[in-house]
């Protein structure tokens, strides 16, 4: 698992360059991959991903449904304005690089559109 989100995370890096990759320096669960993309909402970003079939959070399992940053992500002192554009890919078993390269495939026009709104809408 730990070479998927190796891969997803490099494949991010390069399309999108100012993404952060939250604790990537220290060791992590090998399933799982916290980035944030600066200039975005994490639920704006998760309803077009939803609406292109891939399945992510905006926060730690034990709070999903917040509207608030991650308190992991608060407490680890990433600023509110990543830890609102923060994205939780999880990986499982059943995971594939396939689900890789659909999440890097449809990334891109997300985040462009994201952006875009988030600078009509002033956020």
């Amino acid at each position: 698992m730990s070479e998927l989100r190796d891969e997803l995370e490099r494949r991010l890096l390069a399309i999108v360059p100012d993404a952060v990759i939250h604790g990537w320096q220290g060791p992590r669960a090998p399933h799982i991959s916290n980035v944030s993309i600066p200039g975005t909402d994490s639920e704006a970003l998760l309803m077009h991903l939803d609406l292109a079939g891939i399945a992510c959070s905006s926060g730690s399992a034990c709070s999903t449904g917040a509207v608030e940053p991650s308190h992991v992500l608060t407490a680890m002192g990433v600023p509110r304005e990543l830890g609102v554009a923060a994205l939780r890919f999880s990986f499982g078993k059943d995971s594939t690089m396939e689900d890789v390269e659909a999440v890097t495939a449809a990334l891109p026009r997300i985040v462009e559109k994201v952006r875009s709104l988030s600078t009509v809408l002033h956020r």
